[in-house]
């Protein structure tokens, strides 16, 4: 018998929970910082809700129609013969992202387990650890350091997908999505008191004409092009459209759900925490004059130095690092249900057996991943170690090529169906629907793809 939700707030946290992760709590607010502040998040609003919503809501729909798993939806969900050519690429590429974005995610939630519990011996002083750009390059340097790390998190994972989907996924979803909302808010509330972070809070909502591509010499479209194809790219990586969770999360649904209302229940929090994230982290580097292009190493070298210069810093920065191991922990668990739903389906493997296959072949691609970035072996491809090659090619060209190949198949093959399935439809939604699965989703990522 094919799992399903326990509750609909269970399926709403749990989804979002696999889009609520580090792409919003740790991707989402340095490039934010990058970009021009209110221009990015303007943009980024305008994706989420003329595309991204859109594009979820099908997704779900798609596998709420499929109960199935990705590979064999294509087919489930269509009378006729189609060409196997569909689930061998969609379904392949799915299987490609699924097993090569953790192998790069997974050392990262590492990292981020590894300041947390650098964060609470400074909290509960039993030590003090200087937490700055001389221990991250030393975590990163360390090859058994940061496998010991990687196995913790694979544990912690493995151990509540075992369960299954009620007792296992929706069960967490119920208590740490919550946790993450209150902490979040503590630290928002926290930042409105530290001097001088009102230049944060403005640069985020208020946009700037130049950033938008607007100035004294007219519109320049290379800028408006360049901003809105980085929103829209940070909306796919942070709605979890390109590793198969919404479909496997869509075909765990009960017959007669609101699809529609739950898909924008998600997109809300996910954009919710995205800002709050962004209203955590902007204030406070500029609070302190610091240089708001750090990229990645923004949360684990540059946030640092703000928390141990402010009033409760290290309250705080173990608040904030629980904040990001959270997030983590619940979009990596999203990824590997689509594996480990293929392998229960296709093999008849049991849960345990199904999730034990999918967490070997994990930590055996991360461990080579890991000896890459370590310099442990010398394996690079265009100056690019393992580690930033995998991450390049996920989330610059496979993620939107596998929404791509689902888009069209959406589009051109099962549209109608879906609008079937969504129920009370106005007329306005169900041309629009169409318009965006068959024309404007394939153009913007085609667009994405050839300016990446």
């Amino acid at each position: 018998m094919r799992a399903t939700w326990g509750s609909k707030i269970g399926f709403i946290l749990a989804t979002a929970g696999s889009a609520i992760g580090l792409g919003n709590i740790w991707r989402f607010p340095y490039l934010a910082a990058q970009n021009g502040g209110g221009a990015f998040l303007l943009m980024y609003l305008l994706c989420v809700a003329f595309l991204g919503y859109f594009l979820l809501t099908a997704k779900l729909a798609f596998g709420h129609i499929a109960q199935t798993n990705f590979m064999d939806g294509f087919q489930k969900v269509i009378e006729q013969k189609i060409s196997p050519w569909w689930h061998r690429i969609g379904g392949g590429l799915t299987l490609f992202n699924i097993f090569f974005v953790s192998s790069v995610y997974i050392i990262v939630i590492g990292w981020t387990l590894s300041y947390v519990v650098a964060a609470s011996k400074n909290f509960l002083g039993t030590s003090h650890i200087i937490i700055d750009e001389k221990l991250f390059s030393s975590l990163t340097a360390s090859y058994t350091e940061q496998i010991f790390w990687i196995l913790i998190c694979m544990s912690a994972a493995g151990i509540i997908l075992v369960k299954g989907v009620k007792s296992g996924i929706e069960k967490v979803s119920l208590y740490l999505m919550p946790l993450l909302f209150l902490l979040l808010l503590l630290m928002v509330g926290w930042m409105f008191f530290i001097p001088g972070s009102g230049k944060g809070f403005m640069i985020l909502f208020t946009p700037r004409w130049e950033n938008l591509g607007f100035s004294e010499l007219g519109f320049q479209w290379h800028q408006f092009a360049h901003l809105s194809l980085l929103a829209l790219g940070q909306a796919i990586y942070s709605l979890s459209l390109g590793v198969g969770v919404c479909f496997v999360y869509g075909s765990y649904l009960k017959a007669g759900s609101n699809i529609k209302k739950s898909a924008l229940w998600v997109v809300i929090l996910d954009t919710f925490v995205a800002i709050l994230a962004s209203m955590i982290v902007l204030p406070a580097i500029f609070a302190f004059d610091l240089e708001s292009g750090q990229g990645p190493a923004l949360s684990f070298v540059t946030l640092p130095f703000v928390f141990d210069h402010m009033t409760g810093g290290a309250f705080f920065m173990l608040v904030f690092f629980i904040l990001l191991f959270l997030g983590a922990l619940t979009s990596l668990i999203s990824i590997y249900e689509p594996a480990i739903n293929l392998i229960i389906e296709k093999l008849n493997f049991s849960r345990l057996k199904a999730t034990l296959c999918v967490l070997t072949i994990n930590l055996f691609l991360a461990l080579i991943v890991l000896a890459s970035f370590t310099k442990k072996v010398d394996i690079q491809v265009n100056e690019k170690n393992l580690f930033d090659l995998l991450d390049y090619i996920t989330g610059t060209y496979t993620l939107g090529i596998m929404m791509l190949i689902y888009c069209l198949f959406m589009g051109w093959k099962i549209c109608p169906r879906l609008l079937q399935n969504l129920h009370h439809n106005s007329p306005a939604f169900k041309i629009y629907f169409h318009f965006v699965l068959k024309w404007l989703a394939p153009f913007v990522l085609i667009l994405l793809l050839l300016t990446a």
